[in-house]
Formats: C-alpha cells, structure tokens, sequence
C-alpha cells in the first residue's frame, strides 16, 4: 500500500481489472493519448496467468510491453510464452547471494533472478538489470554489472534507493551517501566505457547532491513533471497516479477517461509548477537540469511538494 502523511492513497474498490477490462483500457488509452511503451510491473506481473496474453495484445496494438520482474517466475516455458515482450527488466541487488536474498526478502531470491537471465539469454531475448544501490550493497556494483553483462544483459539500470513514507525511518541505514554514489557513477562510466554496456540511471541524482554533468557513457533521467514523454502508473484497480512514486491518486481511469483526469486534476497542474524551497538560490544550470528533483517522494515523506527530495537533505548528513 501506498502511504503518506497527509495524502493517504485508499485501496481500490473495484477489484483487479479482468483481461478483458485491461485490453478496453488500453484502446481507451490510445484513443487519447500517444502510448508508445507499456512497463508491466507489481508486485509481481508473472503472477497473472494471462500475462502472455496481455502481452500479446500490446504488441498487436503497436505498443512496447517492458516486463519488470524479480525473476523467480520466469522458466524457460513462460519466456517462451511472453515471446511479444520487447524487454525484461530483472532486479540484481548484489552478485553475492546472501545479500541479494537479504534485500529481497526471501530465500533463494538471487538463484531465481540469475535463472531468468539465463532462460532469457538462451531464448536470445533482450534484459537489462537493475541494481538498487543501498549502504548494504554499493560496494557490489563492479562485481554485479560484470556477473550481469556475463549471463547476457544489454544494459543496467543503476537506482540509488529512494526514500518513501514508510522507509524513511531507516534513510540513515539505507539511504547511500554522496560519496558512495559517486564512487559507483564513476565505476559504471569506466564499465560503460569498457563494455559498451547501455547504462541508465532512473532514480534522480539531484546534481545539487552529486555533479552528474562529468558522466559521458551513463544516461540520466529526470522528472518530465507529466508533461511530454511523462509516464503514469495505473494500478490494477485502475487507479491512476502521476507516477510509480507518487502517493497521490488523480481518480479512476474506470470511472473517467485518462484525458480528463491528465487535464482536468489540479494536482498535476500543481505538480508541473511547484519548486521545492530549497531550491530557490540553486544555478539556473542545474535547476533545468533536474527540474526540482523526486516531487513524488517530497509528497510521500512531508505531504507537500514545496520540500526538496529527502534525499536531498539527509545527504548532507551522511558520511561517506
């Protein structure tokens, strides 16, 4: 469940949607706006028995279906049945197991993460990995991109961990210092360099933090702020909000088409407009480049959106 202070997110109503009612929804979506990639996340998305079927209606409908997995699911078989999938985006928290299995919470997690690499580099499909830096795992990055590019990845997604309502009580054990992230930035630019390896980074690095602009082989993403290239997230009740971080929920694309909700909700328009506090004597360089950092987690921790990212000022209180 989604929470935050002062913008709780109530649970859906409606139950989640049946095949039938995603495929509607997804027609509904192309009429008003222009989809062009569809990531399948959760939880967990290979839990659904109709995944492949989903799957394979997106791509007949011209859009990319990206599956975001922990991999414990994905044998041989169901790589094979999800053969309309474009890519697989598989969580590798560290190459040593007992770290990986600690941070995903479950036993046998790492076996079952490298076996889905496997069943995908077999079948010649295309994965990235995605490594989630903590304080427990930072020191692992150089060793885990190479495991992941040697069991067959393209690509690795780097995400810093973000802070969220109900892990901001543990930021200080978690949350890794600026130092450490720049050590593992300036490890992927030599891999990036090295390998040739696609390497993103998807969770903002606030530059006022770390001073990305030296990095030439990673790719930085920031906010687009629900404007041009923006992504939503609709759960499977159909509840819809202005991304996989924010708590707050713009209404129910079942109950109201998605053009109306994205025009119409103040909220989004406040999302767009609002700069955190914090950053009113920042250059103007570095504001339009991370054009007021996560909001989203702003939201989450301190029910407003005029507060800088919490990893903003819990950095400069970290050591490393």
């Amino acid at each position: 469940m989604w929470g935050a202070p002062s913008a709780p997110v109530p649970a859906g109503a409606d139950g989640e949607m049946s095949t039938r009612e995603i495929r509607d929804l997804v027609d509904a979506l192309r009429a008003e706006a222009p989809v062009e990639n569809l990531a399948l996340s959760g939880g967990e998305p290979l839990l659904r028995d109709d995944l492949p079927e989903i799957v394979a209606f997106l791509r007949q409908r011209g859009i990319a279906p990206v599956i975001i997995t922990n991999g414990a699911l994905l044998t041989a078989a169901k790589v094979e049945a999800l053969r309309d999938a474009v890519n697989f985006e598989i969580t590798l928290f560290s190459y040593r197991p007992a770290v990986h299995d600690e941070l995903a919470g479950r036993r046998g997690a790492w076996s079952g993460a490298i076996d889905a690499m496997a069943n995908l580099r077999n079948a010649g499909r295309d994965f990235v990995a995605v490594f989630v830096a903590t304080r427990l795992n930072y020191m692992d990055l150089e060793k885990t991109a190479e495991l992941a590019i040697a069991v067959g990845a393209y690509g690795l997604m780097y995400n810093r961990v973000n802070v969220s309502a109900h892990n901001l009580r543990h930021a200080g054990r978690l949350l890794p210092a600026p130092g450490m992230i720049r050590e593992n930035l300036d490890a992927l630019e030599a891999i990036g360099e090295k390998y040739g390896l696609a390497i993103a980074v998807t969770v903002v690095v606030e530059p006022c933090v770390v001073d990305v602009r030296c990095y030439k082989h990673i790719h930085f993403g920031w906010c687009p702020l629900a404007g041009e290239n923006a992504y939503f997230t609709i759960d499977p009740s159909g509840n819809v909000r202005i991304c996989n971080h924010s708590p707050v929920l713009l209404g129910n694309i079942r109950r109201g088409g998605f053009g109306a909700i994205y025009r119409n909700h103040a909220y989004v328009r406040r999302f767009r407009d609002t700069w955190p506090a914090e950053c009113a004597g920042c250059e103007p360089e570095l504001k339009a480049i991370c054009r007021g950092g996560c909001k989203a987690a702003s939201e989450q921790c301190y029910g407003t959106l005029a507060r800088v990212d919490p990893f903003v000022t819990i950095s400069r209180t970290l050591a490393g």
